[in-house]
């Protein structure tokens, strides 16, 4: 299950550095409060988006809801994509691995920011 998060209207934060640091620290966190069902850990992979690779099936609610909590008033979209990997080496960065779990995550950011929903889940 592929993760991705973008922030809402990110270009227009005053504070975008600051915002950029705490998202920065709450991956960190992330990382390490949820080891146990992250195959890939969160990573930012582009300006203030941010991708995670999760075992399937889980509690994804739970990792959502603590990036809500840790980032406050900052509002993101998610997209969670469900399905196969088809690079297994996990010792690679989540942005190097590929596969149907990734593509539909994609598609599923593109949908959330499209429709203005806060998530869409395709598997």
């Amino acid at each position: 299950m592929t993760m991705i998060c973008d922030i809402k209207k990110s270009k227009e934060l005053k504070n975008r550095e600051e915002v950029q640091y705490k998202l920065i620290d709450t991956l960190k966190e992330a990382n390490s409060l949820f080891s146990s069902i992250i195959a890939s850990p969160f990573i930012i992979t582009i300006g203030d988006e941010w991708e995670g690779l999760l075992y399937f099936p889980c509690d994804f609610y739970r990792v959502l809801d603590f990036f809500r909590s840790r980032l406050g008033s900052i509002e993101f979209y998610c997209g969670i994509g469900v399905g196969d990997v088809s690079i297994h080496n996990f010792e690679l960065t989540v942005n190097q691995l590929d596969g149907p779990t990734f593509h539909r995550a994609r598609k599923a950011i593109s949908l959330a920011k499209e429709m203005g929903s806060s998530l869409v889940l395709i598997q």
